[in-house]
This record gives structure tokens, C-alpha cells and sequence, in this order.
């Protein structure tokens, strides 16, 4: 009898539901069922009624629920007990997504807490995943074993100069064959879903420039050189001379996640989780 299944046990029971405990840990449904299945084996019984389309929790999987329910809570609370008087250990931070946003929240948090040191890459193709505490990424398939928490949920766009006479017309992906596009640089999600939305039009894009930079990358979009792909945000277009276009079959979207080790979310970190999880990243 392993932890794990333990826990993918006691988070099914809650819903009773196996796709949403593989969903929160990032593993096929048929993991999650699995492990149960090998559990009830070692118990010598049934946990869940199923049916075709139903999960139950039955009276031996309340039972089992009920004792693991005031175990985890005793972990829970002995680890915040041995772990919330003095945490010294340094955030270590992979940024790939939000950047702007995550430097000014990382900037404002070490204001109000200057003892508390960070270690912060901002390298997309770093792929050390397992030297970081806490990782800034798109929907991503790259960490199985991670948490995650969501920070933002938002419409992407396409992105011209103000000054374009695209951005007085209603087009089509196809329409745009031929024209100059900007890109985050070829690790970037928004590079890869111009790319897919390109294929799909039939076309393959014509990139000019890549960027690593947002700072630049907006500069160049702002300046008339190139169609961009950017988050749908409202202050973008106050503060830029730029225009969103309207194109009818460019219907994507850009989930950003904190994911981070269960096991390392307690005292400095479980702290910077919940800072970042409070803010506003539109």
C-alpha cells in the first residue's frame, strides 16, 4: 500500500469521480482508476460502486475516507507546525509565461518580504524542470508530477499596429497568407498556436522577426512590421498603438498555470503560491 494511492483514492472519493483526481495530478484517468483497483485488491475490498456511467462511494470506501480524512489533516497540520516557525529556503523560479506580470508581483513581494531570496530563470528552453520550486507555464503536458494552480484564463488574439488597414476589415486565417508576422521565439506556446492556426488556413507564415523580449516584441508589433499573437487585454490597447483583429476562424486561448511539488508547498513557498494565486493578471 503505497501513499499515492491513498491519496488518488481519497480526492476520487471526494467527487467520486477518477477523470477529476487525473485531471488535478496530471495523469491519465486510467492511473488513477488503476491504483484504486490495485488498492482495493490489497484491502480485499470493494471501495466504489460502479456502473456504466456512475461511481459510487460505498460503505467500506466511507469508512477508509473518513480515517484518511483526520490522517491527512494531522500531516497537514504537523508539517505547517515544523515548517511555518523559520523557513530559510530560497524560491527557485522558471518564468515562461506572464513574465511582465510575474517580475512586477516577485518585485512588490520581496518589498514586503526582503528576507525571503529567489532564484529566477525566465529561459524557455531551460528543461530542468526538477531544479525549481515553482514553474510559470502554459497548459502544459511537460510536468506530470506536479500540482498546479491556475493564475489566468484568457482569449488570445491577433495583433496589428492601430495604423494597419487589417484592422478595419473582417478576415480569415487564409486572408493573411503572405503577410509579416512576430513571434515570441520558437519556444514560445504563442509561436507554436500561430503556427497550428497557420497549418490549418493552409499556409505556412512568413515569420520576420522573433523576439525573446516582450519588451521589444511589443515595440515591433506597435511599429507597423508585423501581425503579432497576444493575450486579449485591455490595457494593451489604452496604452499601445495597437488593434486587435477581427478574424473569425482564430479562436484560441491561453491558460497559465503555477505548477509546483506538493511535497515543497509549505512555508516560504505555499506563502509566495498564495501571493501569486491573490493577484491580477490581466
Amino acid at each position: 500500500m503505497e501513499l499515492l494511492q491513498l491519496q488518488y483514492f481519497f480526492e476520487s472519493a471526494k467527487t467520486e469521480n477518477f477523470a477529476k483526481t487525473a485531471e488535478r495530478h496530471y495523469v491519465p484517468t486510467s492511473s488513477v482508476s488503476g491504483s484504486v483497483r490495485r488498492l482495493e485488491k490489497e484491502l480485499g475490498c470493494q471501495l466504489f460502486d460502479r456502473s456504466s456511467n456512475r461511481l459510487t462511494l460505498n460503505r467500506n470506501g466511507k469508512r477508509l475516507f473518513q480515517a484518511l480524512q483526520v490522517a491527512f489533516d494531522e500531516i497537514d497540520s504537523a508539517v505547517k507546525d515544523l515548517t511555518t516557525v523559520e523557513d530559510n529556503r530560497e524560491i527557485r523560479l522558471l518564468v515562461r509565461a506572464m513574465r511582465g506580470n510575474v517580475t512586477d508581483y516577485i518585485i512588490e513581494y520581496n518589498r514586503a518580504k526582503p528576507h525571503i531570496r529567489f532564484q529566477i530563470n525566465f529561459d524557455n528552453a531551460s528543461q530542468d524542470f526538477e531544479n525549481y520550486d515553482i514553474i510559470i507555464d502554459e497548459r502544459s503536458d511537460l510536468y506530470p508530477t506536479y500540482e498546479r494552480t491556475e493564475l489566468c484564463h484568457m482569449r488570445l488574439l491577433l495583433v496589428v499596429s492601430r495604423d494597419s488597414p487589417l484592422a478595419r476589415k473582417k478576415l480569415t486565417m487564409k486572408q493573411l497568407a503572405g503577410q509579416q508576422f512576430i513571434t515570441l521565439g520558437e519556444q514560445s506556446h504563442m509561436h507554436k498556436i500561430l503556427l497550428d492556426a497557420c497549418k490549418k488556413a493552409g499556409f505556412q507564415p512568413d515569420i520576420s522577426i522573433r523576439s525573446n523580449d516582450m519588451k521589444y516584441y511589443e515595440k515591433l508589433v506597435d511599429s507597423g512590421i508585423g501581425i503579432g499573437v497576444e493575450r486579449n487585454n485591455p490595457r494593451s490597447i489604452r496604452q499601445r498603438n495597437i488593434a486587435y483583429l477581427d478574424v473569425s476562424d482564430f479562436v484560441e486561448e491561453s491558460v497559465v498555470f503555477a505548477y509546483y511539488k506538493k511535497e515543497a508547498a509549505y512555508g516560504n513557498i505555499e506563502q509566495f503560491l498564495q501571493f501569486l494565486s491573490s493577484k491580477d493578471f490581466i
